[in-house]
């Protein structure tokens, strides 16, 4: 009997793990007709640096979610490139949507993935690189990003769209030249949809376009990536606009953190960034730690949590929070989001915890 488990336990070191997924994401491609007679395509090329053959599965992605999958093999040290992938692979005649790339993430550095979105006219090809983008690393709740609009208005239109990883609530803001926020809307998002906007501010705001537009995604929930095109109108020329993580001065004033029943401020945030300046470090499985969010406001602020765990909630509207941490948590950190309205703004404030 005893053999029988050691020759067991010495045949489970021989098996090979079970890999794990590496995923990249084009956020924007697409087929079909656009405006001022464009006419669009993507191509998606895949390099192996490896000494194996590497398989991918490809995933697109539009409004109504995942619309469909290929797959894909690159053979050792090749290269594949997939014309008007849209509609080769997903069968589309005209759609815009984002593609996933999921391989074995045993080769996460030896398979590049890029992709040109390119307007096909009697006068040539005019195109853009569109990259992909790690999986890991797209921006989650609490990060604002930042789309450029083109210096001339009437020379070029402005499309934006955002992939969204998670289920994801996007608060967009058009900001003028002079910094005035013209208009803002709030939208939801279904997980691993995609939606652009063509001529987006008119499109998504209802106003007109100007001259040096900017267009602030902050995603308040969830994790999405936020893009932009800026198309010539005469020539069909596009430009990748990628989004900027940015973290901007709050509009509001997030004084810090205070403990217990006291409301003086112990954690600050002194310089208005809407980032504690240190982390609070709780201890696990002992007793509740009490804290307060100071906001100073003319009229009372409100606030929200976005991504607490069950066992930390408010016990006042005043910010007032409580939490008792189980000791299965220890060794772990959290960066609580919380959504604060004031004197008019609204704006996601981060708290970052260290248990121990």
């Amino acid at each position: 009997m005893k053999i029988t488990r050691i020759l067991a336990a010495i045949f489970a070191t021989l098996l090979p793990l079970a890999a794990g997924a590496t995923t990249l994401v084009v956020p924007a491609s697409g087929t079909g007709p656009g405006a001022n007679d464009s006419h669009w395509q993507t191509e998606l090329t895949l390099h192996n640096l490896s000494a194996s053959p590497i398989t991918a599965t490809l995933t697109f992605h539009d409004v109504t979610g995942s619309a469909g999958t290929s797959s894909v093999t690159v053979a050792p040290r090749a290269t594949v490139a997939i014309a008007d992938v849209v509609a080769s692979r997903f069968g589309r005649q005209a759609g815009t949507g984002a593609i996933e790339i999921a391989f074995d993430s045993a080769f996460a550095q030896k398979l590049t993935v890029s992709s040109r979105t390119f307007n096909k006219s009697t006068a040539g090809e005019f195109g853009q690189d569109i990259p992909a983008i790690d999986q890991a690393s797209i921006p989650e709740g609490g990060s604002t990003v930042v789309l450029s609009g083109p210096s001339s208005a009437t020379e070029a239109r402005f499309n934006f769209g955002v992939y969204a990883d998670s289920a994801s609530t996007i608060q967009w803001e058009l900001v003028r030249a002079d910094g005035k926020i013209a208009a803002s809307k709030e939208l939801t998002y279904v997980a691993g949809t995609q939606a652009q906007y063509n001529g987006g501010v008119t499109a998504l705001f209802n106003t007109g376009a100007q001259d040096n537009d900017t267009i602030h995604a902050v995603v308040t929930s969830g994790r999405a990536i936020a893009y932009g095109s800026a198309v010539d109108n005469v020539s069909g020329d596009p430009t990748y606009v990628p989004g900027i993580l940015a973290r901007a001065d709050s509009r509001i004033d997030f004084a810090g953190i205070a403990f217990g029943d006291s409301s003086s401020v112990s954690v600050p945030d002194a310089n208005h960034d809407g980032l504690l300046d240190s982390s609070i470090d709780v201890q696990t499985g002992s007793w509740p730690i009490n804290f307060r969010i100071v906001v100073n406001s003319a009229t009372p602020a409100t606030f929200e949590l976005l991504n607490a765990p069950p066992q930390l909630r408010f016990y006042d509207a005043q910010g007032g929070l409580t939490w008792w941490p189980d000791a299965a948590s220890s060794g772990t950190t959290l960066n609580l989001k919380v959504r604060v309205t004031a004197d008019g703004a609204t704006e996601i404030i981060t708290i970052p915890f260290n248990l121990h």
